[in-house]
């Protein structure tokens, strides 16, 4: 017999079962009707990706990130990177057409300045990730402890790209203002920052690291 948790989480004012990742897609769009938009936005402020460009797609969750870049761009050497063997099972499920190859590393990221595993990359995307891995009790934190762990996060993700590598964030503000945002950017070393777009407490967001001289 398999127990079922109550179906009135799901009637929850902020609530739901996030961790299901069947469960998550499902709500995804009606949840956050702007999320998907989100991830195309971040497809199209992508530069053009050639065979064997380097994509990681961190913290994945159910791979829609990484399934809309493969479908755009099929001829990436793509890595996905979660702390939950479930999650990257869907994920991979959804990219396995395009991207037989697809690499799958489970892994829980903190913000600690270390690299990510498997590198490096040419590319490293971040959708719904960052204030994940920083930490939703951030937002009862202080602001600069939580801009620390941010520049830490980011600090990690940059040694891992190659030079000239960029990094694409798509996110919503809560845990940290998009301006601040740009700033850590800036903060850690990368150059070309901008914001692509925001609708709402949405935002598409990018920087790349310097060309070596």
């Amino acid at each position: 017999m398999t127990h079922l948790p109550s179906w009135r989480k799901n009637l929850q004012r902020h609530s739901g079962f996030w961790r299901d990742g069947y469960w998550y897609d499902l709500h995804l769009e009606r949840r956050m009707p702007l999320a998907l938009e989100m991830i195309d936005e971040m497809v199209l402020a992508l530069p053009p990706l050639r065979e064997g460009t380097r994509v990681c797609d961190l913290a994945c969750g159910t791979g829609n990130a990484a399934a809309a870049v493969v479908s755009a761009y099929p001829l990436v050497h793509l890595t996905l990177i979660d702390r939950d063997s479930d999650l990257l099972a869907i994920a991979y499920d959804k990219v396995a057409d395009y991207c037989p190859d697809a690499v799958t590393i489970q892994a829980t990221i903190v913000p600690d300045g270390e690299p990510l595993p498997g590198g490096p990359y040419d590319v490293v995307l971040a959708s719904l990730a960052l204030h994940v891995l920083v930490g939703h009790d951030s937002e009862r934190s202080d602001p600069a402890e939580v801009e620390t762990r941010y520049e830490l996060l980011l600090q990690g993700i940059r040694d891992t790209l190659t030079p000239g590598g960029h990094l694409i964030i798509g996110d919503h503000v809560g845990v940290l203002p998009l301006y601040r945002h740009l700033k850590a950017l800036e903060r850690t070393g990368f150059v070309d920052v901008d914001c692509a777009w925001r609708v709402d407490d949405f935002f598409v967001i990018g920087g790349r690291v310097p060309d070596t001289p």
